[in-house]
């Protein structure tokens, strides 16, 4: 189950991965791959490369979640299931070489949408504590927001407005480090009338 450093180790590795495989013809200048913050659109912090933003993160509809029983026996608090969204722009000096990049780029994510444990561990740079455990994996998907939030997002960016397509991954699991009471199984029933304690 993952934990709380799930979050940066997704946004890190997609990143990573559209740095290493990037067309690197399509560049005039030595490109960026930067993960952004909002403020970071009204800058010029990629003249040419690929950005990537966390803007939303809500808490998945499927929230009632069971405890947890880890490899270690014990029993903990149940999940929280969170959805992350994304933004990738492609940025270019020019508008068509910005269009063959939001090509690849939305070609290589759909083909590389399911993303292993092993891969998003190996982008943090804390890795003390993998954030996956080794059988997990997370799905990437296109979402595109209805059109008064796409206009609504981008309202806040007019000088900065780019193209971007919106990804979003769903039900994270983020697993709580709080343990539960265990009880035991109830084995036995026993119906008898008790008596009276004695004063």
């Amino acid at each position: 189950m993952a934990n709380y450093l799930a979050i940066a180790a997704i946004a890190r590795t997609l990143l990573r991965l559209i740095e290493e495989q990037c067309p690197r013809d399509e560049f005039t200048s030595t490109p960026t791959f930067q993960l952004y913050q909002s403020h970071d659109f009204g800058t010029t912090l990629v003249g040419e490369g690929f950005s990537l933003m966390l803007y939303r993160v809500t808490v998945n509809a499927a929230r009632n979640q069971t405890p947890r029983r880890g490899p270690d026996g014990v029993l903990r608090r149940p999940a929280l299931p969170l959805d992350l969204h994304f933004l990738l722009t492609p940025w270019a000096s020019e508008a068509e070489r910005q269009l063959r990049l939001l090509g690849w780029g939305m070609r290589f994510v759909e083909d590389n949408a399911s993303i292993p444990a092993n891969v998003l561990n190996h982008s943090l740079t804390r890795r003390e504590r993998p954030a996956f455990d080794p059988d997990e994996s997370v799905e990437l998907f296109c979402d595109p927001p209805n059109l008064a939030d796409y206009l609504g997002l981008w309202d806040k960016y007019k000088t900065r407005w780019q193209t971007s397509v919106p990804y979003v991954a769903r039900m994270v699991p983020i697993e709580s480090d709080l343990t539960m009471r265990d009880e035991e199984l109830v084995r036995t029933r026993d119906m008898r009338y008790g008596t009276e304690a004695s004063t």
